[in-house]
């Protein structure tokens, strides 16, 4: 836990129980209605943004770390690997050499997008901390317009006129802070969750790459034919073409039509 955001979503909490509070008893303003409800909808936990932000961008950390370095290391030594004991040669081996470039190369944008997300992510709790902080500031406002509201049946009808116009002038500047505020967080939201689909996608291909470049040897001349795993083993097996029985096509004779 971050000592930093501790306390914000609490913060938050008690900004919109606040501003509903004050929201009912400036019921003959909606525009008091309209400020409580974006406290509300601002309510998020600043210190789990935080904690995540920190995993996204160390993922080598705990557990279930992922460690691209690693990886690409490792995968860099295969490929010597099987270039030195000619595991695969001529056209098996460029196929494989180019998707295991492949990899790597996209190994490297899937740990810089890795790293964008921990950085947007970081940057999107610093600006719900900031935003818990105005909150109670705001919903501090209106509980203070909503008191001097009470008092109102004590003026006279000229004072308490002006006393009305002060009172939706405030919460009109109050929910023009609001409508700013969370105009950056929805954008702001926004542009992290396009990067997070980008990183999903670019694992989604890395998973995939193997497989669909995969050499395959053509085993047309003996009738046989290379199916692919399905249960994604990575072994595949041989089966004769059309099931075993003839090519209709190919071993009638011509009749001299065409």
């Amino acid at each position: 836990m971050s000592a930093e955001y501790s306390g914000d979503r609490e913060r938050f909490l008690q900004a919109a129980a606040m501003a509903s509070a004050a929201a009912v008893i400036l019921f003959e303003y909606p525009l008091a209605r309209n400020i409580a409800l974006m406290i509300g909808t601002m309510v998020a936990n600043p210190d789990g943004m935080a904690e995540a932000a920190a995993a996204w961008k160390a993922p080598t950390e705990g557990a279930d770390g992922l460690n691209f370095e690693t990886i690409k290391q490792e995968m860099v030594k295969l490929k010597e690997q099987i270039e030195d004991k000619g595991f695969w040669k001529g056209p098996a081996w460029e196929v494989f050499s180019q998707a295991a470039d492949t990899f790597i190369e996209q190994l490297g944008a899937a740990k810089k997008y890795h790293e964008g997300v921990g950085g947007g992510m970081h940057g999107i709790a610093t600006l719900y901390h900031w935003a818990s902080q105005v909150a109670m500031l705001v919903a501090a406002a209106m509980m203070g317009v909503a008191l001097v509201k009470l008092s109102m049946f004590l003026l006279n009808v000229a004072v308490a006129m002006t006393v009305r116009g002060a009172i939706n002038g405030i919460l009109v500047s109050l929910g023009q802070v609001l409508r700013g505020l969370v105009g950056k967080q929805v954008k702001s939201v926004a542009v992290l969750t396009g990067i997070m689909l980008t990183v999903n996608g670019l694992c989604a291909s890395l998973s995939q790459l193997f497989d669909k470049n995969r050499p395959k040897a053509d085993y047309s001349p003996a009738d046989l034919e290379y199916v692919s795993p399905k249960d994604k083993s990575g072994v595949g097996t041989l089966q004769a073409k059309n099931n075993g029985m003839p090519n209709l096509n190919t071993s009638m004779p011509s009749m001299g039509f065409f």
